[in-house]
């Protein structure tokens, strides 16, 4: 039998982040719920097929309910190519930002991501929040260019990251569907990758 989980769309992560920032933070972000496992896995595989340092997910490309044991019923646009955007360390910080600008309100330009792990002041100022993002290598470097598979729409600056990068920024297109690198993949759990702090 299919088992289906429930997703919103910048809820994906919100619960676990305001859940992170409490005394009982470890416990709850080890009890991270399936919808944001769901899209953590997805960016997973994501990350994996391109063989690049981050991946992308945006919100706004999610649905609101998925088949746990098909990670491509996750997508609204499986068709969709992945591509590989070259950023710098300062770009990906700002596309953090924006992606929480509207906390807590939702926004379908929330980031699922893969690769690194982020700790935001969830009541600064807006394009203020993010404190650090720490990668297996270390933290974040500004002046460093790093390689993030996302899908196409999002590559070509959809959901107003044109803002930060354009199609110029693409490097290589794998030539691969999401649905083509997601289907019968399953959610597997794993700990909140965005942790909200004071």
């Amino acid at each position: 039998m299919k088992t289906i989980a429930s997703i919103s769309l910048f809820a994906l992560a919100l619960g676990a982040l305001a859940q992170s920032a409490s005394a009982q933070s470890a416990s709850s972000a080890s009890n991270g719920s399936a919808s944001e496992s769901g899209a953590q896995a997805a960016a997973d595989v994501i990350r994996s097929v391109a063989g690049t340092d981050f991946s992308f997910l945006a919100a706004g490309l999610l649905k609101s309910t998925y088949n746990r044991d098909d990670l491509c019923s996750i997508l609204e646009f499986p068709t969709d190519e992945i591509v590989v955007v070259n950023l710098t360390g300062a770009e990906i910080r700002n596309a953090l930002e924006r992606s929480i600008q509207l906390y807590p309100q939702s926004n379908t330009s929330f980031l699922q991501v893969s690769g690194m792990d982020i700790t935001f002041k969830k009541n600064a100022l807006p394009n203020e929040r993010i404190v650090s993002v720490t990668t297996p290598s270390g933290p974040l470097t500004d002046t460093k260019t790093y390689t993030v598979a996302m899908p196409g729409n999002l590559g070509r600056g959809g959901l107003g990251y044109f803002k930060i990068w354009h199609k110029g920024k693409i490097s290589k297109s794998l030539g691969t569907t999401l649905e083509q690198a997601l289907k019968g993949k399953k959610s597997a759990e794993s700990l909140p990758r965005w942790s909200a702090a004071g």
